[in-house]
């Protein structure tokens, strides 16, 4: 009754109290200035259009589109704004970022499953330290324990990590740390922007059935957002304006150090490339080697077995980490209708069930800073309770173990799994948080007889002075910055295994100036304790394990839910077979090393594994972080299937997800630019936009959402007068995202394109959103409510015709949205 109550409410609200401050010259920024910027009161409980849980890759830049649309977004995170810290900022300082405790969230996970398997036995064991003087700074005193993989948690609270725990331990699982601040996971990520493969979109747009998700157009959603510093602007299929800015390490800071050099020219001799002949002029030779572009569109791009320089997410000019949280603050400032709101712990969607469907109407926190669980820095604390409502949509972009945590508690998932927890099945979804997938990884690891003449004087600001800081920020072009300015990961490699059965390459292999063995705590001051080691990280790409669960650990939101990766229970031989190779072609690239000032030796995985006893160590040691996949796109008689080809939650209006959780499966070989993509599409879907062409959505800030909102208010309205035994709610669940549909692309007259949503279409369209089936008793009343809908927005296309000779069509190069039009049968 609540629910129901407060549905009528928010109709209310959009139809009256909202509308007047809606109404906005084009020319001018968004009328809610009193609600724009950051959120910092615990009772920040309004009612806004959208709300987005999640301002990581895949709830930010949805953010931010929908807001310059015009329509007022909450944007929630539980984390802070960590963008002020240099580990977040500085590229070579990523592993730090990753072990910020501001903004941090150590998962503790289990992996290893396979039959015969002992996840006991894996290099990277965490443990907090006891008492003990031998114990005493373990964590940093070198590398990872030879033994041992778990953590466990001794009766005291501290936690052990290494061989042969003490008597009475019990093992809690696997370190698996992701980002919570704003700009989620993408604020400690290492930075790497690779396209997904054609066939990852191609595949999509299959088992959905929408010809939206193809290759081709998704291609767009790159190039809208892609900012291309390496390329010149006349490169077919790279973006020039975006709001992330990628770029790759420059030559001539590697052929600064001959060493470097002579590992790409081994890496290259690897991959079959021979060495160059004038190998003096280092730029020049490694140009040559470098010579191909990683994000190339075509297919071509995606079979190729080759070396190739990594683009990374990183301001050229500045040499500072690119991400969403330039283009959130970029929003705010601009004066857009987005408020952000931190430290806010989202526990809850509340969803009404009054009506002929189930809606999402908003959601219910905890306000407080590092209350999960999984904090480093949590004290326990419950937290502030607060709620927000969206009078259209509630997105969910959590990731891959949030939003499955979080959907469940909400009622959506596995009845079997709610009811052992006495959580009321609202839906009953079975794909919820299985199908969990990651990338399998190792590292090989080499030791130098002398150090790197690039890194031997950087502290990576452990200690002080660092010299390497200082340069860094002293200097003004990226070379005068020096080493800092990179990733680390400034080549890598394609390779094609025994075991393949795809024409594209499955495995990945990357160049790491750092000892780098895989997660634990720690792990970030250990890879760089010296400046001697050398990894080649070795990724499996496209897994054939999709067995992994993350199901729920009690009712309380601030538990960590339960992560099983099952690692290795599907296709496990032979995923563990193509790392081998992997290993193997690491371990070639070592010895073939130009000995300049003396040679490498491999000190892990030890040279004597070989066969089926280096299989057997990639079972045990291999560790991944691009987890995924847990809340999958796909068709309706998908039984696994969480979420349709427009992100929306099957079985439930008003709701949706956008995150790395919606993958069929993991797509290409990162996952962060794919999220970016998926995320500008989706504010696409939602605003009614087709996604082309290249140019049309640039800085979208246009008018649509003003009107938008009003009409969802009037729409409620009308249909409540059409039929008030209904239920309000269940008409709007099925007409509340009507306009968004129904907002089309439309060119100035001046330019006599036609517009792209005809009312044919958009009558389908309304038909597909009302879910309705046929002979059901409100579809003739749903028709009714629409002519009636048509006439009470027939005085709206005035507000139309001053939208198309607005100022603001100069700022977008003569494109304005035109809300309604299609209604009216318009067509040019």
């Amino acid at each position: 009754m609540f629910l129901r109550c407060l549905s009528s409410i928010i109709l209310l609200t959009s139809a009256f109290v909202e509308a007047q401050p809606h109404e906005h010259k084009h020319g001018e920024k968004h009328g809610h200035q009193k609600r724009q910027g950051w959120g910092s009161n615990p009772y920040q409980q309004g009612i806004f259009d959208y709300i987005v849980v999640g301002s990581g890759p895949g709830g930010a830049p949805l953010a931010c589109r929908l807001a310059r649309a015009g329509f007022q977004v909450l944007l929630i995170d539980a984390g802070q704004d960590t963008s002020g810290y240099l580990d977040t900022q500085i590229p070579s300082f990523h592993p730090r970022a990753s072990e910020l405790p501001e903004q941090m969230w150590a998962y503790n996970v289990e992996r290893h499953t396979y039959p015969g398997g002992d996840q006991y036995n894996d290099p990277k064991f965490q443990y907090r330290i006891p008492n003990g003087p031998e114990y005493q700074n373990a964590l940093y005193s070198g590398y990872p324990p030879p033994y041992g993989n778990w953590t466990y948690l001794l009766p005291d609270g501290r936690t052990y990590a290494g061989p042969r725990p003490p008597a009475g331990a019990q093992p809690i699982g696997l370190n698996y740390p992701r980002g919570s601040a704003l700009g989620g996971s993408a604020q400690m990520n290492a930075m790497a922007m690779v396209t997904p493969w054609m066939d990852d979109w191609d595949h999509i747009a299959q088992i959905t059935g929408n010809d939206s998700w193809n290759a081709e157009i998704m291609r767009e959603y790159y190039i809208k957002l892609e900012n291309c510093r390496y390329q010149l602007s006349s490169v077919v299929g790279h973006g020039f304006s975006g709001w992330l800015q990628i770029g790759i390490t420059p030559l001539t800071l590697i052929a600064q150090d001959l060493k470097l050099a002579a590992i790409v020219a081994a890496t290259a001799q690897a991959m079959g490339k021979g060495l160059i002949d004038g190998v003096l002029n280092l730029a020049t030779g490694l140009a040559h080697i470098l010579a191909t572009d990683l994000n190339a569109p075509g297919r071509s791009r995606d079979q190729d077995v080759n070396i190739w320089q990594i683009p990374i997410s990183i301001n050229p000019t500045t040499g500072l980490r690119s991400g969403p949280v330039d283009f959130v603050k970029q929003t705010v400032s601009e004066g857009y209708p987005l408020i952000v709101q931190l430290n806010t712990f989202v526990t809850r969607i509340f969803v009404d069930q009054s009506g002929y469907r189930p809606r999402a109407v908003g959601v219910q926190y905890l306000y407080g800073k590092h209350l999960y669980s999984a904090s480093p820095l949590s004290s326990g604390q419950s937290g502030t309770p607060g709620h927000a409502y969206a009078r259209r949509e509630v997105v969910i972009s959590g990731g891959a173990f949030e939003t499955p945590k979080l959907l469940k508690l909400s009622g959506i998932g596995p009845a079997d799994e709610l009811a052992q927890f006495g959580i009321p099945t609202i839906v009953n979804l079975q794909g919820v948080g299985r199908n969990l997938q990651d990338r399998y990884e190792v590292g090989v690891v080499g030791k130098a007889d002398v150090p790197f003449s690039l890194f031997g004087p950087c502290k990576y600001n452990y200690e002080s002075p660092d010299p390497c800081l200082q340069q860094f920020q002293g200097g003004v072009t990226p070379i005068d910055k020096g080493p800092y300015t990179s990733n680390g990961l400034a080549i890598g490699t394609t390779f094609s295994s025994s075991v393949n059965d795809d024409p594209k390459p499955d495995v990945f292999i990357v160049a790491v100036p750092a000892y780098f063995q895989g997660y634990y705590r720690g792990y970030s001051k250990a890879a760089v304790l010296d400046a001697q080691h050398f990894s080649y990280v070795v990724l499996k790409v496209r897994s054939r394990n999709n067995a992994g669960t993350v199901t729920l650990r009690s009712t309380n939101p601030l538990d960590m839910p339960v992560i099983r990766f099952n690692s290795f229970a599907v296709g496990g031989d032979l995923d563990a077979q193509a790392v081998a190779e992997g290993i193997q072609r690491g371990r070639d690239i070592f010895r073939d090393v130009i000995g300049i000032d003396g040679s490498f030796v491999v000190e892990s995985p030890p040279n004597e594994l070989q066969g089926a006893a280096l299989v057997e160590w990639v079972k045990n040691y291999a560790w991944g972080h691009h987890c995924g996949c847990t809340a999958k796109i796909g068709a309706p008689n998908d039984p696994w299937a969480v979420v349709d080809g427009d992100f929306r939650v099957y079985g439930v209006d008003g709701l949706r997800v956008v995150d790395n959780s919606v993958w069929p499966t993991l797509p290409g070989y990162y996952p962060t630019i794919a999220i970016y993509m998926i995320s500008e599409k989706a504010a696409d879907v939602m605003l009614g936009q087709s996604p082309g062409p290249v140019g049309v959505f640039d800085n979208l800030d246009l008018g649509s959402g003003p009107i938008g909102t009003l009409g969802s208010g009037i729409i409620g309205a009308v249909a409540g007068v059409a039929d008030p035994k209904v239920g309000v709610n269940g008409i709007l669940g099925s007409f509340g995202n009507l306009l968004g549909v129904l907002t089309v692309t439309w060119q100035s007259p001046i330019s006599g394109l036609n517009m792209k949503t005809t009312w044919e279409t958009s009558h389908t369209t309304i038909a597909r959103t009302a879910e309705l089936p046929t002979g059901h008793p409100n579809s003739d009343k749903a028709l009714a409510v629409l002519t009636t809908f048509k006439a009470a927005f027939a005085n709206m296309a005035i507000l139309a015709n001053v939208a198309a000779s607005a100022p603001r069509c100069a700022k977008n190069n003569g494109h304005v949205n035109l809300t309604f039009l299609s209604l009216l049968g318009h067509q040019d």
